[in-house]
């Protein structure tokens, strides 16, 4: 009786389905990686400040902030007016870039309007916020950047 011997060779086309099955496998899963990172991840937050016709010497504190997506955060600028007579100023809050704008929700700032800084006298302002996840079109670096102006000046 006459029998067919098996051929014990594996077939080219499994290898290729294996190769590209895996290959599939690590583009789903940093895919997912990549998504949990934009939705759960952190977002560097940097507080940054400009001063015009100021002598003022300004330090924040922190300077970076890494924030988690829905965390209250707050921060401190220490404010000294180095001029030898009180100074009124104003101070503006700018959320930078543009797109971050709706992504971070600022609850109280104490530098922001009008305010009197003393001669000579630290002083420190508290700024408290929350960030949102980047998400799809969320941005990872974000800048908190106050303005002073002495009053009177453009």
């Amino acid at each position: 009786m006459e029998g067919t011997v098996p051929d014990t060779k594996p077939a080219q086309g499994s290898r290729t389905a294996k190769v590209i099955l895996a290959v599939a496998g690590v583009f789903v899963l940093l895919n997912a990686a990549w998504f949990g990172w934009r939705f759960f991840g952190p977002v560097t937050v940097y507080l940054t400040y400009s001063l015009y016709d100021l002598p003022f010497t300004v330090e924040t504190v922190p300077s970076v902030i890494s924030a988690r997506p829905g965390e209250t955060v707050s921060v401190i600028y220490r404010i000294k007016n180095n001029s030898m007579t009180p100074v009124d100023a104003t101070g503006t809050l700018e959320i930078e870039p543009s797109s971050a704008t709706n992504q971070v929700k600022v609850f109280l700032t104490q530098c922001s309007g009008l305010n009197a800084y003393q001669a000579n006298l630290p002083q420190e302002y508290q700024v408290v916020f929350r960030v949102q996840p980047a998400g799809l079109s969320g941005e990872q670096l974000v800048t908190i950047r106050h303005t002073f102006r002495r009053i009177g000046t453009r």
